[in-house]
């Protein structure tokens, strides 16, 4: 079964892991993170490649004020709409993210393209 992808190497490209963690630690919990929002994500056909950007709180909720779109002129589109939506429904009772390394992930951009596609 084919899926539509949280693009992979830029999906967190404002999440930078502290100095004192290592990559596969990083590495670990940051392709968690994109898979459970990928569960919930269902893009439109034909739809765009957006990046919304967001910050969190320390229990791994999302600031629903913060959500916005990068570029701002993207968040009247269809695509921005359902990317939100996914971030949203799939955190509601928080995402399970390393305490200890808060400072990593409090503020996150996540690029959603539905152009991309792998094996689920």
């Amino acid at each position: 079964m084919k899926r539509h992808g949280i693009i992979g190497g830029a999906v967190l490209a404002g999440l930078l892991a502290p100095a004192a963690v290592s990559g596969a630690q990083a590495s670990d919990w940051i392709d968690g993170f994109r898979e459970d929002v990928q569960r919930c994500w269902n893009p439109a056909e034909g739809g765009a490649v957006v990046t919304v950007a967001f910050k969190m709180d320390r229990d791994g909720t999302v600031i629903d004020e913060s959500l916005r779109s990068i570029p701002r002129e993207m968040s009247d589109t269809d695509s921005f709409m359902v990317a939100p939506r996914a971030i949203l429904r799939c955190g509601r009772d928080g995402y399970d993210l390393p305490a200890d390394q808060y400072e990593a992930w409090r503020e996150i951009e996540m690029t959603f393209d539905p152009g991309v596609e792998g094996e689920q």
